[in-house]
């Protein structure tokens, strides 16, 4: 299973074809051997050049002291100094992580799994510096679940970006799975949070050391879809970050999303399940005892159990090792309750995007047995993937991806049957069903987040909705359209990140978002031709039916319907939803009156 946005990641990066060739000194701070100067020690990168534009590129350069042996599961450290020169020339390993053996040999699936030997010795990042860089920084935080990703996929190849925008592109790594969040208990070996914290000790680095290769510390935006941009909007929330960004923008994700977080209570107990799996729980539950048998087992060992916990949570993109909610290293306290409080970094400026399609992608991997099946030995587009369902099919679907909704679904059911315009039956009912688990899982979360931030933060907020598709995409077209002027398409949308990234707006045409007109600029077809339209109470209908559903769930009207399991790994995020506005229910009010006019 794989976490991304598929058709933003290939659009952005359609322009990413690299030409490798012997370039001169990248910049003043680079030497001609294109060896930097840090206070940690000396590094050697590599040249690069795009379209004529030279780039030096240091890869796999560490931040971290690796997190091995005893130290696994453990609180990072930054990296001591070196003696004599780093060699940076080869992209960082990934860390360990599940692979996606889905659908194996077919382009669109093996292209998101990493290149190179898994290794727990992963805190290292990658680094592109352009020749005539203005001093600006884009952190690159990958998504994947928490469980799986790499910063150095083809795809997240920081050359182009560097190369046409001056900007300094940083791909950062953190651990990933139970080897980033398993949690033991608090004052434990193993406290939680791990990965978030590793990123907070690569962004430390950039702060301290981006200066050397000409970067500006105080310039640095934070960038990453699906659980990268929940990463990224987790450091809002996280003090210890605050003074190493001053941007995010974030593709399909916020920590508020249901998939990016759960509470203590739960992933202690997933995590226990994981040693009791692991044999670690014989001689006690003690977390001492539990940590002590648990770094013995070979790594790949502890994947592959940590893999089986997971799969028997048995939700709809339901992950057992994410975020906890509550830790004293990383949020020092509760995520949503310095939302709620607005106890949050406030000198930001932020753009958040969702995605057309935004879960059709895993249609085939939850449904493939249910009218979704996907055969990579026959077109994409032909008919035998086309995954036309029938009605049965379709309240399947509905009920497997929200199944604590129980009868609080039915009006859901009703609405998506016909949000497509599509000509059939058959497609219209898919189409409702990646719709909605788009909605559920996404969008709506996206938009609560921004609907809560813009009225924290003291810069804009901006919103856009994504609604192309690349031609690079191998998979079926109705998981969105093809993609014409791609090149053109993709170099619009680096420039406005580059104007949000030196001014804090990124283009004068685009709205900032409010609570009351949620306006969303549209990257569709018409972008091509320079015309933008702008969407006004973005998906409000639909996810105002989603969050009556939830809080009617919570109310106890379809509590026979759902287990006391379900409400832990997965209400959760319902919970938070009925509370999070406790101090503002007048507003609350006056927004559901102003749709009910529309």
């Amino acid at each position: 299973m794989i976490w991304r946005l598929w058709q933003v990641l290939a659009v952005l990066y359609t322009v990413l074809s690299l030409t490798f060739v012997n370039a001169n000194n990248a910049n003043k701070y680079i030497s001609s051997d294109h060896v930097v100067k840090t206070k940690l020690g000396r590094i050697r990168g590599v040249p690069q050049n795009f379209e004529g534009k030279k780039v030096t590129a240091f890869l796999g350069v560490p931040y971290g002291q690796p997190p091995t042996k005893k130290l696994r599961f453990s609180n990072p450290k930054m990296v001591l100094p070196w003696k004599g020169i780093k060699d940076a020339t080869t992209p960082a390993q990934p860390c360990f992580h599940f692979p996606d053996s889905k659908f194996k040999g077919f382009r669109g699936s093996e292209m998101w799994n990493p290149k190179g030997n898994m290794t727990e010795d992963c805190l290292n990042m990658n680094i592109w510096v352009p020749h005539d860089t203005d001093g600006s920084v884009i952190v690159w935080i990958f998504g994947g679940g928490f469980f799986t990703g790499s910063p150095s996929l083809d795809v997240y190849n920081g050359t182009a970006l560097a190369a046409k925008k001056r900007t300094i592109v940083v791909n950062i790594n953190y651990r990933l799975g139970p080897f980033g969040f398993l949690f033991l208990g608090d004052n434990s070996p193993a406290e939680g949070n791990m990965g978030l914290q590793d990123q907070q000790v690569a962004l430390r680095w950039v702060h301290k050391h981006i200066s050397s290769f000409g970067g500006n510390p105080k310039r640095v935006t934070l960038f990453g879809e699906a659980s990268g941009a929940a990463s990224a909007t987790a450091h809002l929330a996280a003090p210890g970050s605050y003074e190493f960004f001053d941007k995010i923008i974030g593709n399909g994700g916020t920590i508020m999303n249901s998939w990016a977080s759960r509470t203590n209570t739960s992933m202690l107990e997933l995590s226990m399940k994981l040693a009791e799996r692991l044999n670690c729980t014989k001689k006690g539950k003690k977390p001492t005892i539990v940590h002590r048998c648990m770094v013995e087992h070979p790594a790949h060992v502890v994947l592959k159990e940590a893999a089986v916990v997971s799969y028997q949570i048995g939700l709809v993109l339901t992950f057992a090792f994410i975020p906890i909610t509550s830790d004293k290293n990383f949020f020092r306290g509760n995520v949503f309750d310095r939302l709620r409080d607005k106890d949050i970094k406030k000198n930001v400026s932020i753009v958040l995007g969702t995605v057309k399609d935004e879960a059709t992608f895993f249609l085939p991997y939850y449904f493939g047995h249910n009218g979704f099946s996907f055969n990579n030995s026959f077109s994409a587009d032909g008919k035998e993937n086309m995954a036309l369902i029938n009605i049965s099919q379709y309240n399947y679907a509905m009920n497997a991806t929200a199944p604590f909704l129980g009868k609080s679904l039915k009006p859901l059911l009703e609405a998506y049957k016909n949000v497509s315009k599509r000509k059939t039956e058959g497609e219209r009912l898919r189409d409702g069903v990646g719709r909605f688990m788009g909605d559920y899982f996404y969008t709506c979360n996206v938009i609560d987040f921004a609907n809560i931030v813009s009225n924290i933060i003291d810069g804009p907020l901006y919103m856009y909705y994504f609604t192309k598709r690349s031609v690079a995409n191998p998979w079926p077209e109705w998981m969105g359209k093809q993609l014409e002027n791609e090149t053109i398409f993709s170099r619009n949308i680096m420039s406005f990140w580059k104007h949000f990234i030196k001014t804090g707006a990124p283009a004068i045409f685009w709205p900032k978002y409010d609570r009351m007109e949620r306006k969303a600029l549209v990257l569709g077809e018409e972008s091509v031709k320079d015309f933008y339209p702008i969407m006004t109470n973005v998906h409000g209908s639909y996810c105002k039916l989603i969050e009556k559903a939830k809080a009617s769930t919570n109310n106890g009207t379809v509590k026979d319907s759902i287990s006391k399991d379900e409400i832990t790994l997965v209400m959760k995020w319902t919970l938070w939803e009925v509370c999070k506005r406790e101090d503002d229910r007048t507003y609350v009010e006056e927004i559901h009156q102003r749709e009910d006019k529309k």
